[in-house]
Formats: C-alpha cells, structure tokens, sequence
C-alpha cells in the first residue's frame, strides 16, 4: 500500500510517465478522471489531452488506470531500480532571467532559468506531443542542440539533433519535498521561487542543475 496520500484530485492537470517500451523516458500531460484503489494500491484514470486525434496508439485513445508507483522491468538482474512515482503536478511556469516577475504576484512555484544552455544540463525535449527527459550532449549553434536520451530500462537511449526552443529545464517532484532541481555532475544554477503565501516571504531556492 502507498505510504504517502498525493494531493491530487479529479480534473487536476498533471503530468505522467509510462514504462512501455517506445515511450519511457517521457512525461505526458494529462487530466484526472478518476481516483480509486485496486490490489491495495491508489490508482488514477487519466485523459492523454495532447492526443485526441490520435487512433491507432491504444494507450493515448482511452482512459487509462495508472499505478502512482511503478518498476520498469530490466533484461539485467544485478540492475536494481527502485519504484517511481509515476505522476506528477502540472510543472510550474518557467521564466529566463530577464522575465522574472514580480514575487508579489505569483500564485505558484516558478523556475528561472539562464538564457544560455550548456553541454550537460538536464532538459525536457517537447516532441510528438510529450516531454522527453535528456541530457544536452553538444550545442551546435544556430540555436540547436544534441542530447541522449536515458539508457533503457528508464528511457529509450537514442541521440537527436534538436531546436533548444523545444527544451525546458528538468525539474524533480516528491510528496514530501515537492518541486526540487536535479544535482548535477557539474555545477549549474536554477532558482525556485515560492509565492509569499506558502511561507513567511517569497522564498528563493538556489540549488545547483544541470542547466540553462
């Protein structure tokens, strides 16, 4: 049984993975239809709203029932991997420097990133209409990029050339911790700022990623 209750609810936007092959590594925006609990787990129907057209991808046409936590399987034996949290809020709104707004008015947690993307960052990749968790590998100027994508079981492991207008900045997400930025290999800086009414001021969190 899950040990933590999530805070969400029916028609809350959200985002969430899948580990089937051909889309790990992917967070997908959808909408909660239903809350429920089968086999003692807390199980959510969700609508893939990004895929409304879309005929012939069984798992994007229907509601779906989803575990919150979840272990990829793995060909490897001696790989262990933990279960994951399978859903997640609505990321929060992303801001360069330069348009940082004004912290009174706020309602919600918002990310400020740097302008300039480096070789490294971690990175969402917005393509065929979901988010793709990568690793900027090059930057190729013209404003493109090359990054990798995470080696199965978690990802599908493929390189692509893409626009760096697509990409936005990988964030982590927790029951007990909330929005948090990924500890990077090699020191970046992001900043998560908190609306004044989630505590005593707006709260800036400088913690080091993997970033713009």
């Amino acid at each position: 049984m899950d040990k933590v209750e999530l805070p969400f609810k029916v028609d809350q936007l959200i985002e969430a993975r899948s580990f089937i092959s051909g889309y790990r590594g992917a967070w997908f925006r959808c909408k909660i239809k239903e809350i429920g609990r089968r086999k003692k787990e807390i199980v959510h129907s969700m609508e893939y709203y990004d895929f409304p057209d879309e005929i012939d991808m069984c798992i994007f046409t229907e509601i779906q029932w989803t575990k919150l936590y979840q272990k990829p399987s793995s060909s490897s034996k001696s790989t262990v991997i933990k279960r994951q949290l399978m859903v997640r809020p609505h990321f929060p709104p992303v801001y360069r420097e330069c348009q940082r707004p004004d912290l009174n008015t706020i309602s919600e947690v918002v990310v400020i990133v740097r302008d300039v993307w480096k070789v490294g960052d971690l990175v969402d990749w917005w393509a065929d209409n979901c988010y793709w968790s990568a690793r900027i590998t090059k930057i190729l100027g013209d404003g493109k990029a090359r990054i990798d994508l995470p080696q199965p079981p978690l990802g599908e492991g493929s390189s692509y050339e893409v626009s760096c207008s697509d990409l936005r900045p990988s964030l982590d997400w927790s029951p007990n911790d909330g929005w948090t930025v990924p500890i990077p290999e090699r020191e970046g800086c992001a900043r998560l700022i908190k609306p004044v009414n989630q505590g005593k001021s707006a709260a800036t969190i400088n913690i080091y990623l993997l970033l713009v």
